[in-house]
């Protein structure tokens, strides 16, 4: 399996830049997902076309196919594994990410809005339902693909407002953590968000740990449990998910120099760190870029 285990499920090109948008969307196409306990700084739905596995997010968990569709709020976290081998083994979806400022509560008290407020009120700590005929959502999803300026925004909300309308929504509830688990999570959002922020930088176990008001020795242990990898393991793999973006995107800029925009202060560390992930040297990968588009 050539899959790079992630701190998020996936990492894709969306179909415009951040520059343009803020609601992006990501159009993945038979890909292995990785296993990694994971979460982002904004809401995503996600709708899986092809494929089968396993999921889990916050207290649910089961199994996904055709259909899957899910609302995972920002912070939650969730995480995806394909099928062992197998036509099921590789996944296709679109996933949307969104802002919290996609939802200000000036538009959710309008009336036109009951129905989507009523939806995300339910569903406020994620939920999943399987859709038989997804054909419709797919459609909606496709319509945002490329889409700018108030468009954009219309076409997600009109996702919304589709998405309201299914029935059968499996909800998380987090109602039965327990304290222990309640501030395990709380603690590994923090972590995932100060890496996510601070990853170019010299970052260091002893700084995670007093953001996280740990012991050096103790965060170690805490980190393996929660997440299932160690914390060297995960910052490695964040460095190199962005450099692997940035052999894709910026052909001009020397490896060395994207090693160091990636947190790798050492290039023969970097060049270890790539190839142990992604199985392939970053300018053997850099060449693949012109033939194939890899999950990262």
């Amino acid at each position: 399996m050539n899959s790079l285990v992630l701190g998020r499920m996936y990492q894709t090109r969306a179909d415009l830049s951040g520059e343009e948008v803020s609601i992006s969307v990501y159009d993945v196409d038979n890909q292995i997902l990785s296993d990694s306990v994971n979460c982002h700084d904004r809401h995503e739905i996600l709708l899986v076309t092809n494929g089968s596995g396993s999921w889990r997010m916050g207290e649910l968990e089961g199994v996904f196919g055709p259909g899957f569709l899910s609302y995972i709020p920002a912070g939650t976290l969730h995480a995806f594994h394909s099928n062992e081998g197998g036509a099921g083994g590789r996944v296709s979806l679109i996933a949307l990410h969104f802002p919290r400022e996609a939802l200000p509560e000036e538009f959710l008290n309008l009336r036109e809005a009951t129905v989507v407020r009523e939806f995300f009120e339910r569903v406020g700590m994620g939920a999943m339902v399987h859709v038989r005929e997804f054909d419709r959502i797919r459609a909606r999803l496709r319509t945002i693909l490329g889409s700018k300026g108030m468009l954009r925004i219309a076409r997600t909300h009109a996702l919304f407002d589709l998405m309201a309308q299914l029935d059968g929504w499996q909800v998380n509830d987090g109602q039965y953590l327990s304290v222990r688990e309640r501030v395990d999570r709380a603690r590994l959002r923090a972590i995932y968000h100060y890496i996510e922020w601070h990853f170019k930088e010299a970052v260091s176990r002893s700084d995670v740990a007093a953001l996280v008001e740990m012991e050096a020795n103790s965060f170690s242990r805490f980190f393996s449990r929660a997440s299932g990898q160690t914390f060297c393991d995960y910052l490695a793999v964040i460095r190199v998910r962005h450099a692997a973006t940035l052999l894709g995107l910026r052909r001009g800029i020397s490896i060395a120099r994207i090693a160091r925009e990636s947190g790798f202060r050492n290039l023969s560390v970097f060049n270890r760190q790539f190839r142990k992930r992604l199985g392939v040297t970053p300018a053997a990968y850099r060449k693949q870029q012109d033939s194939e588009s890899l999950l990262v």
